[in-house]
């Protein structure tokens, strides 16, 4: 595949959470073609599967980026690792690349840029992706839950630190 196909691959990133999950698609690491959150009550995988069937058929991506629930680091539980078995299930019945991604890989890429919390990802990402400003993540404090928004910018790390590792 020439370099001209490669940088015309269509990336989905999905990022399972506890109320459903968030995805970004990019046509290379630049050119974010979608992003969103998907919230499902009550949570059901199958109805989380049934979302991101839709989403397939419509974006038809190559690739299908996914947390490594099996990393050495990983605080994935059952209910989220039993979901990204069944994307990737369902991803590979599509015929789809599907690769994993940890939460170290990706803080490992981000040191690059002098970013490695979550929060100091996001806000890096907001300089790179000026569309996602209205999605501006508060900075958590102890006492507090992660803000809804936090949960575009994993997907969208997930994406990115494929396309990094992939160049």
């Amino acid at each position: 595949m020439n370099t001209t196909q490669e940088k015309l691959k269509i990336v989905f990133a999905i990022y399972p959470n506890a109320q459903g999950f968030s995805f970004v698609y990019m046509n290379g690491p630049r050119i974010l073609l979608d992003y969103g959150i998907v919230r499902i009550k009550p949570i059901c995988n199958f109805r989380i599967l049934d979302k991101v069937k839709k989403s397939l058929d419509y974006f038809k991506p190559s690739v299908v980026i996914l947390l490594d629930p099996d990393a050495k680091s990983s605080r994935t539980g059952y209910r989220i690792r039993n979901l990204i078995s069944q994307i990737t299930d369902l991803s590979k019945q599509e015929n789809l690349q599907v690769d994993n991604i940890s939460r170290d890989q990706i803080r490992e890429v981000f040191e690059n840029f002098g970013v490695s919390t979550k929060f100091e990802i996001s806000q890096w990402l907001l300089t790179e992706f000026k569309e996602l400003e209205t999605r501006r993540p508060r900075e958590r404090k102890l006492w507090t839950s992660e803000d809804r928004n936090m949960a575009i910018f994993d997907a969208l790390s997930l994406a990115l630190t494929w396309f990094y590792r992939n160049a």
